[in-house]
């Protein structure tokens, strides 16, 4: 197993580096201090590639288990004071990607973000189950893509992560709350069964409060200087769809029961029931009364 483990390794390093090579990057194996652009204490990266005055510091890990993104956040923001510099942390259990790590963003921008959030609303108010799905499935690419860029504005290298490392991590940072977290992962539990063909039906509930939670991370996540030019706020139309389905939900829970068509065939106002204990004067102060008797028993069970 170890020795698998080394092979992959060695193979993901190989493959990187020819890539890197192959874009005119001139790739350095395990550079020794004196190698490095800039001081980095005692770190040595498994690679580094430089083209054109930049470049990138690597780090291969063979599993998420093995990585310690507390001190590589560290490290990462020690890079980035260096213009044109980058560090990166490479597994091989990293999502997919289609272009060279590092050469090209591939996340979208905030605007962007904010864009495919807003056209998650307008498929909420069509009201529909079909609609539904099609909202949650854009929520969740919003709020995973809102993930990956926030990872990269504050220098936590974990971008390409698996979405639960992904998750875990940014809980552990404190990027994400307790309970954002248990609902993101209940979340993803709903778009993983859509995603891969299965029935499944997102509660209306979670799709409202999954659309909140995103615009809470969109508001706190956006840069001050980009929030400006965003609006994350639900329309009017929004807002009169989550009442009415509110009040829609209610009425299906608590029916209205209506009044009796007839008038009860008794006289209640008139009934001898009503004032039959008008002669008792010991029961003019009620609150009196009570006291008394109160204490009269209490001694009784004292005596």
């Amino acid at each position: 197993m170890i020795n698998n483990t080394k092979t992959l390794y060695d193979e993901k390093v190989k493959s990187l580096a020819e890539q890197y090579e192959s874009q005119g990057f001139r790739v350095l194996f395990k550079p020794k201090t004196d190698e490095l652009p800039f001081d980095l204490g005692n770190y040595q990266p498994d690679m580094i590639a430089i083209k054109d005055g930049s470049g990138l510091v690597i780090s291969v890990k063979t599993s998420l288990s093995r990585v310690s993104v507390d001190r590589l956040q560290a490290l990462a923001e020690e890079v980035s004071k260096h213009p044109g510099w980058r560090f990166l942390l490479l597994t091989l259990e990293d999502i997919e990607a289609n272009s060279l790590h590092g050469t090209s963003e591939q996340l979208p921008s905030w605007q962007e973000l904010t864009d495919r959030f807003h056209e998650a609303h307008r498929l909420i108010e069509n009201d529909e189950i079909q609609a539904f799905k099609a909202a949650f499935l854009l929520l969740w690419s919003t709020f995973e893509g809102a993930l990956r860029k926030r990872a990269v504005d504050v220098s936590i290298p974990i971008e390409r992560f698996p979405v639960i490392g992904l998750l875990k991590h940014m809980y552990s940072l404190g990027e994400l709350s307790i309970s954002q977290f248990d609902f993101a992962q209940t979340c993803f539990e709903v778009w993983n069964s859509l995603a891969h063909g299965y029935i499944q039906s997102p509660y209306s509930g979670n799709v409202l409060e999954f659309d909140t939670l995103v615009s809470e991370l969109l508001a706190e996540w956006t840069p001050d200087d980009q929030k400006e030019s965003l609006t994350i706020r639900a329309s009017r139309e929004f807002l009169n769809y989550v009442v009415n389905d509110a009040l829609a939900k209610a009425q299906k829970t608590y029916p209205l029961v209506e009044p009796a068509s007839q008038s009860p065939d008794f006289d209640l106002i008139n009934d001898s029931f009503i004032g039959m204990w008008s002669d008792r004067q010991d029961l003019a102060d009620s609150t009196a009364w009570v006291r008394g008797v109160r204490e009269n028993e209490w001694s009784k069970s004292h005596d």
